[in-house]
């Protein structure tokens, strides 16, 4: 039987009399967004998608298959339980008759599927996976206590010292992956860039993919808007600011946040602000702090949980503002549909942002960042909300549909998955007749 929603479009491998659907193991965690966003368009696109992890976790509209770690600490996955599943993974793998795996981040997924011996490959690295390791950690790397696993806003020496271990390795392990693969697609040019050059890549093993919006999110909901209306405890006289990328110290949470402070305690109580945690972890003491402000104002919202995909695509209708301010990134999915919903991003000066918006014609950039700028900013924008949105919001929409659509950018995805399945299809029959 078919994944259900699967489109009656699909992609045939020929072979002599054998045809049937190609199918990509998609490698990564089933209750993540980006894997439930990437593996429905592909099976929009008529392709068999199944994701393997070792979660239980099960999605009703594809399959996903738990395999069982050969080690654990404890109760908990480790890097370790990567290292030591390969074979058991590859295992699944043949007994599901997999065509392509296609792991979801360099690490660990990649590094699982390498452990896996299973081709092709094709990885799809994101901002963590390779911008966290240049070649040279002492002069180029980021404060340990601003990556992507850190939960510290203040350097310890034992951090610094657990960091400093762990990064070799990982980079080692990164580096591994990215020679294995067939393929590699990353999502924004500076990731491609510094995958090909900090690892010693030929150009056409690297290729840009924004991923980009799912047009059916944005179609108008008025009963999901008014019950997200009524959930955040919005009034229909505040304008919406929102930071939906969590309270990492990557995200640089704690700026957004003491922004958010600084407003709500100065009396701003037209405007809604809204926090994101985005599901992830993050400094305890900050998590402790958003929550005293939340109960604390009426204007300040701190959402612990997470929000459904649809409801998302609603809620962002209903934003002014959108706050982006990482410390380095790839191409966000948040600050994307944002933008296409017609939201005004408030952006640090990165080169991520640097590449897909132009000052003041896109959205409103910010440096040196620091909360009272940020705070600053919005209150000088805030009379100005409606002609701001006006001239901005056409400019997103139309660069997101040439370069963020994910209906044109999976397909090509799907065409050159298809390549590499045909020619390894094609070496086995080669190979067998010999």
């Amino acid at each position: 039987m078919l994944p259900l929603g699967l489109k009656r479009r699909r992609l045939f491998l020929t072979f002599g009399v054998n045809s049937r659907l190609m199918h990509i193991a998609v490698l990564s965690d089933p209750a993540n967004f980006h894997t439930q966003k990437w593996a429905k368009a592909l099976q929009a696109e008529g392709v068999r998608v199944t994701v393997f992890s070792f979660s239980d976790f099960q999605h009703p509209d594809f399959p996903c298959v738990q395999v069982k770690p050969r080690y654990r600490l404890g109760d908990r996955i480790t890097y370790a339980s990567y290292l030591r599943s390969g074979a058991r993974l590859r295992q699944a793998l043949q007994a599901h008759e997999v065509d392509l795996i296609n792991p979801l981040n360099v690490t660990p997924f990649g590094v699982w599927a390498v452990r896996s011996g299973f081709r092709p490959m094709v990885a799809i690295a994101m901002g963590a996976d390779i911008l966290e390791y240049p070649p040279q950690r002492d002069t180029q790397a980021l404060p340990h206590t601003r990556t992507w696993g850190s939960q510290q806003l203040e350097s310890e020496p034992v951090g610094a010292l657990v960091y400093s271990l762990k990064w070799q390795m990982f980079r080692n392990q990164v580096a591994r992956t990215l020679r294995a693969a067939d393929l590699i697609t990353g999502d924004n040019l500076q990731l491609v860039q510094a995958t090909r050059q900090w690892f010693g890549l030929p150009d056409a093993k690297v290729l840009l993919n924004r991923w980009g919006v799912e047009p059916d999110l944005f179609e108008p909901r008025p009963d999901v808007q008014a019950r997200l209306r009524a959930h955040f405890d919005i009034r229909s006289w505040q304008r919406i600011v929102i930071a939906p990328r969590g309270l990492r110290p990557v995200y640089q949470g704690d700026v957004a946040f003491k922004a958010f402070e600084l407003l709500v305690r100065r009396g701003t109580r037209d405007t809604k602000f809204i926090m994101l945690s985005a599901g992830y972890d993050a400094p305890p003491q900050l998590v402790e702090a958003a929550r005293t402000l939340h109960t604390q104002f009426q204007n300040f919202h701190f959402e612990e949980g997470l929000i459904e995909r649809e409801d998302m695509g609603q809620l962002w209708s209903l934003v002014d503002v959108v706050i982006s301010i990482p410390v380095y990134d790839g191409y966000s999915n948040a600050l994307s549909e944002a933008r296409f919903a017609g939201a005004i991003p408030l952006v640090n000066d990165i080169p991520a942002h640097q590449e897909i918006m132009t000052p003041d014609v896109h959205g409103i950039f910010i440096d040196p960042l620091s909360p009272e700028r940020l705070a600053d900013r919005i209150l000088e924008i805030r009379p100005d909300l409606d002609a701001l949105k006006a001239r901005m919001a056409p400019a997103n929409a139309r660069w997101i549909r040439r370069h963020a659509w994910l209906p044109n950018n999976i397909r090509h995805f799907v065409r050159q998955a298809r390549q590499l399945v045909q020619s390894a299809r094609m070496k086995k029959a080669a190979d067998r007749r010999n």
